[in-house]
């Protein structure tokens, strides 16, 4: 994988996130802001100061606490730093097949949206505070016109967008703003997925703006005193790649998706001061994170070697990132924190989350396929079966070409008895019937194999 974009301080990153595939962690400090009139202005009391790349430290009683992580971000952090920590890696593995979560966590206020889109009033996606949704598009596309360039031509691709919300425990699609509330479902082969979500099809990074903008503009936001724009719902946005490589008559396929999701933040409400619906949207903005925090909880005592049962289904935001939490992906979060010390239980209860996070170990594997060599192998098996019966012939063997197996138990002396590889040298021609029974038997099955894989039916 490639090792650009890092910054500062990677080496020490690589060496603290230990197992390639333990979820990664980001740590990133919202800057304080004034005349806003939020609650969080003019609070210039600090609960917290990065002291290194990798730790933070929490100003707490009787006496300081540091936690350390894959990156901490200071407050004058550029978003295209946060882009090249976090998202550069994860999008270069899903156009090697991977599949790859990237979720910004945090408290209401702490900067959760901003990192993942940029600032809310922006509409115009080339400006430098554009963030990480935005840049992942511009990087993959311009990763999948280099890998064409180099295939010549032999290898494309297929790039499909879908964008949920979870409001209230109600799935939405926001690209469809007219749809019922969805339904989740699982299988085999795709995983979890949302039913009935529409999909767009793209082909640069203009057109998957246009499909993110879309979105963004159905989704549900409103005021509190904590924050002017406070999302009320959970937002998946997700990438679905396919590649198809051709060589020699066979098809390679690979399909990754990449799910970039910005999670509504968690309230109290002696702070935000809602009430009426407000007030039951952060009621359940709770209880889904707080499902979330319980499935962290679950899986670091697996990776510890305890049984537990994993409770993905409590909750539709768990149940729809089950591949990201301890299963077939790469994941990254971006845990947002706020450094006034009027937050200070809020920061200190993300960054306990994100400590247990990084516990976590998932599974990720290549995700790919093989189509168009079943024809090719019988093919092969019928030239194997003309070769037998030739060397049956010259070698003076009364069996039929359909029938060589009593040679199978026998060996001539003039055979080498030392050891082989591959295709051995020869002394006499019917260990060449020897060889060619052998290589019979492998492609038969490897046939069977890929006829399995295939759905195709073969004659064998």
């Amino acid at each position: 994988m490639s090792s650009s974009g890092k910054g500062p301080g990677d080496s020490t990153l690589l060496a603290a996130s230990g197992d390639s595939d333990s979820i990664k962690v980001f740590v990133r400090v919202r800057p304080l802001t004034q005349g806003t009139g939020l609650t969080t202005d003019g609070d210039q009391s600090l609960c917290l100061n990065v002291s290194s790349p990798n730790t933070i430290r929490l100003l707490s009683k009787p006496e300081p606490r540091t936690f350390t992580y894959d990156h901490v971000a200071d407050m004058d952090t550029s978003q295209d730093s946060v882009f090249n920590s976090v998202a550069r890696n994860i999008v270069e593995s899903c156009m090697n097949g991977y599949n790859g979560t990237i979720f910004a966590y945090g408290q209401t206020g702490s900067g959760k949206t901003f990192t993942m889109l940029g600032p809310s009033e922006l509409d115009n996606f080339t400006d430098e505070l554009r963030g990480v949704i935005p840049r992942s598009f511009e990087y993959l596309f311009f990763l999948i016109g280099r890998e064409v360039e180099r295939s010549g031509k032999s290898k494309s691709f297929l790039c499909k967008c879908s964008f949920i919300e979870i409001y209230n425990e109600q799935i939405y699609d926001l690209l469809d703003s007219a749809s019922a509330s969805l339904f989740l479902r699982e299988n085999i082969k795709k995983g979890v997925f949302v039913e009935g979500a529409v999909e767009k099809f793209v082909n640069s990074a203009a057109e998957a703006y246009q499909v993110l903008s879309m979105g963004w503009r159905n989704r549900r936001v409103a005021s509190t005193s904590m924050n002017r724009e406070s999302s009320r719902s959970h937002a998946v946005f997700t990438m679905t790649l396919e590649s198809k490589e051709s060589r020699n008559e066979v098809v390679n396929i690979r399909r990754s998706q990449l799910n970039l999701v910005d999670l509504a933040g968690s309230e109290r409400q002696k702070d935000t001061h809602t009430e009426g619906s407000r007030l039951k949207e952060a009621s359940s903005i709770n209880r889904s994170l707080m499902c979330l925090g319980q499935v962290i909880m679950a899986l670091v005592d697996v990776s510890n070697g305890k049984s537990r049962h994993i409770c993905y289904r409590d909750s539709k935001l768990t149940f729809l990132l089950k591949d990201s939490l301890g299963g077939n992906a790469k994941t990254y979060i971006i845990a947002n924190v706020h450094p006034g010390s009027k937050c200070f239980g809020e920061t200190l209860s993300t960054l306990q989350f994100a400590q247990r996070a990084k516990l976590i170990k998932n599974k990720a594997v290549i995700n790919e396929d093989t189509q168009g060599n079943v024809k090719q192998l019988q093919a092969e098996v019928k030239k194997l079966k003309e070769q037998l019966a030739q060397a049956l012939t010259s070698s003076g063997g009364d069996s039929a070409p359909g029938g060589p197996q009593p040679l199978m138990g026998t060996r001539s002396k003039a055979f080498s008895r030392s050891r082989w590889t591959g295709w051995a040298t020869l002394e006499h021609p019917v260990e060449g019937v020897e060889l060619v029974q052998c290589s019979v038997a492998g492609m038969k099955t490897t046939l069977r194999r890929a006829v399995r894989q295939n759905h195709f039916e073969a004659d064998l």
